[in-house]
């Protein structure tokens, strides 16, 4: 039994399958609320079918990774035990027909299955159906990229939509809603009602009967739970809206603050312009308004993964990174530091006294000696290396054509490479030479 494998409940069909029993759960909730407060207890084919979603929903978390302590289980027993102490006893009373079994028994001891309070048992019972959602919702917050805002927006309307489908259901319990009309009818009335009374907006045209203290009680508790939902949505929504997109926020309020700064100095307006193209390739490239890293309080290795994982293209069409081993590529990347530059940017000036070494990640450059272009570099070039190999002064000015994302290497970094890895140190003065010769 162990040596089969189980599910990896980061993987695409434990997802998938959430969103079965999301779906299902949503689809019980809302559906059979409806039908009981409308006395209507007949399975069906849809009743069954959810039943059986939720039967085997308990297999599948049997069958299930799980991760304690960040650690994932994938032991069997081990997974049994925690989904026994945790979810089980939600999934087992979800998956098990508890209404139907309530209605046969009252059906035997000549209990009219119309009274209210066995109205309301039936509706709890489906609420326990509901409890499933925290737990869905739980791993989709743990295992889905979703941004946290979006996430926490989903599930207060998901909650929200809930509690004025309840809220509805209720008014039709208390006998508030027009009898003579069909239940379809009655429930679009209930849940008019209950959305303008949460909303607090009240117009007045379904009011409780004032001879009826349950319905006035009624009334009483929904509208003093709309102020409370209208408090929290100015205070809390609002907010998650804006969060949604926090990098974006923060990248147009940068703007703003450019903009006025620049302004206020009297900057030029070309120096402005350019300034602020910047800016917006920052963003279009990174999705972010500064070069620093979020992530630097990583570990070393982790840190090291993720700056391979980001610069890969870089080192698949560097030259020089070519035919070198993991080990160089490791140590090499983290001494690059990542710089960008504007068309018609000065990389390198001639005659100035070298203290680094370029490699061209995206963009094109001319090489230009005493004002005349010699050459143009594209994406995977490297340059600068002469200046250090000599300790001499630039021979030639690198000029940008396009927006470029370069990697700076200083020299001190450049000469340990040398001296750690001879193979570097051969290719550099293979690289150096060679344009010598074509200069």
């Amino acid at each position: 039994m162990n040596n089969i494998p189980v599910f990896n409940s980061t993987g695409s069909f434990k997802t998938a399958w959430n969103v079965i029993v999301l779906a299902s759960v949503l689809l019980f909730s809302l559906f059979f609320s409806y039908r009981y407060t409308f006395h209507i207890y007949e399975t069906d084919v849809l009743y069954w079918l959810l039943m059986f979603v939720f039967s085997l929903d308990v297999l599948v978390n049997f069958n299930s990774t799980v991760k304690i302590a960040h650690e994932t289980i994938t032991n069997r027993k081990a997974i049994a035990r925690h989904y026994l102490k945790s979810w089980f006893a939600v999934d087992f009373i979800a998956a098990v027909p508890i209404d139907i079994l309530a209605i046969a028994l009252c059906n035997l001891s000549a209990i009219n299955p119309k009274e209210i309070i066995f109205l309301i048992i039936l509706q709890c019972i489906t609420l326990l159906k509901l409890l499933k959602v925290k737990k869905i919702i739980i791993e989709f917050r743990n295992y889905l990229r979703i941004n946290p805002a979006f996430m926490r927006l989903l599930t207060f309307a998901f909650w929200f939509s809930q509690a004025v489908h309840y809220i509805a259901l209720g008014w039709i319990i208390i006998g508030a809603a027009e009898v003579g009309r069909s239940p379809l009818d009655q429930y679009i009335r209930a849940l008019y009602w209950a959305i303008t009374t949460v909303a607090t907006i009240g117009y007045g045209d379904y009011t409780p009967d004032l001879n009826s203290n349950v319905q006035i009680i009624f009334t009483i508790v929904v509208q003093i739970f709309g102020v409370g939902m209208y408090g929290y949505i100015i205070g809390n929504v609002s907010g998650l809206i804006a969060n949604l997109d926090t990098a974006r926020t923060q990248f147009l309020k940068k703007i703003e603050e450019v903009t006025a700064y620049l302004k206020a100095k009297g900057i030029p307006e070309d120096l402005q312009e350019k300034i602020l193209n910047y800016y917006y390739y920052l963003w279009d490239k990174k999705k972010s308004i500064t070069e620093q890293n979020p992530l630097y309080d990583l570990p070393a290795s982790l840190k090291i993964d993720v700056m391979l994982h980001l610069n890969k293209e870089m080192i698949c069409n560097v030259v020089l990174f070519k035919h070198t081993d993991e080990v160089f590529i490791r140590e090499a990347i983290q001494m690059l530091t990542p710089l960008i530059y504007m068309p018609n940017d000065y990389i390198i000036r001639q005659g100035e006294y070298g203290d680094c070494m370029y490699f061209l990640s995206s963009g094109e450059v001319d090489v230009i000696v005493d004002g005349r272009s010699v050459a143009t570099l594209s994406a995977g070039s490297a340059f600068g290396e002469t200046a250090l190999l000599k300790g001499e002064k630039r021979n030639a000015s690198i000029v940008t054509k396009t927006y470029c994302d370069v990697f700076r290497l200083a020299k001190s970094d450049f000469d340990i490479l040398r001296k750690r890895f001879p193979k570097f140190d051969k290719e550099i003065k293979r690289m150096a030479h060679h344009r010598k010769r074509r200069a």
